[in-house]
């Protein structure tokens, strides 16, 4: 019956993205435009993983990728070297070509074999339009009832403008549906609220607790949507491919 359930709430998920799209200020397309791929991985050296993938990434082109970077979890974790490798695509299209061209178990991804593990690997797609410039970012899993669909990624926008009107310009969000994430993604959503920094971040909080936010009310409207937090995370993400 799980299974059943959460089959049930991907395909009302999908079903209602265009009824969320539509509901944006911004077009359809801008709102349907790229999608992400994530290759979950523990890396007992993070930082000697990181160094030796990034003396290929001319690699990254030839699975079609149009950005690739990194995320490793600095608070919340799961395990030990929690991160991933992430790729941004033009559709969800080439992003499962892009899945398709690449198998960690194989020549391509031997070299990797004594820096990391493998976890799983998701391709996502944003219910609403999502600026690519990673930075510290606060990473939710949020069971959302599918009815509130819509008026939980309209809230997550309102949060969005609100915070940048209250003098936090680099602030954006994002909120995506995963695509054969196994177990580990289902009847949940993602969503990353993204920041310069450490400061940057911590700042939003001190504002809300001292009661000095002026965007506290649309935080406030977008807790009626329902949504139940997963988990929670902190990330340092990076890009170090920008395509060609």
């Amino acid at each position: 019956m799980k299974v059943i359930a959460n089959l049930r709430f991907s395909l009302i998920v999908l079903l209602s993205f265009s009824s969320v799209a539509s509901s944006q200020d911004q077009t359809a397309e801008t709102v349907n435009h790229g999608s992400f791929s994530t290759m979950m991985i523990a890396a007992p050296n993070v930082a000697k993983y990181l160094e030796t993938v990034k003396q290929d990434v001319d690699f990254f082109g030839t699975i079609g990728s149009a950005g690739t970077g990194s995320c490793v979890t600095v608070s919340g974790h799961e395990y030990i070297g929690q991160m991933m490798i992430w790729n941004a695509y033009p559709d969800v299209q080439s992003a499962l070509k892009g899945n398709a061209a690449y198998d960690p178990t194989q020549e391509a991804g031997r070299r990797f074999e004594n820096l990391r593990k493998v976890k799983y690997v998701t391709t996502w797609k944003p219910l609403k339009p999502f600026r690519l410039d990673p930075g510290y970012e606060r990473v939710q899993r949020v069971k959302v009832p599918p009815q509130n669909l819509a008026a939980f990624v309209a809230g997550m926008s309102a949060l969005e403008t609100a915070i940048q009107d209250g003098g936090h310009d680099y602030f954006f969000n994002g909120v995506f549906v995963p695509i054969g994430g196994g177990s580990h993604e289902a009847a949940t959503l993602m969503v990353r609220s993204v920041t310069r920094d450490e400061s940057s971040m911590g700042m939003l909080f001190d504002e809300y607790f001292s009661g000095t936010a002026t965007w506290a009310g649309a935080f406030d409207a977008l807790q009626q949507a329902g949504g139940t937090v997963i988990s929670d995370t902190f990330e340092k993400c990076e890009q170090f491919y920008f395509g060609k």
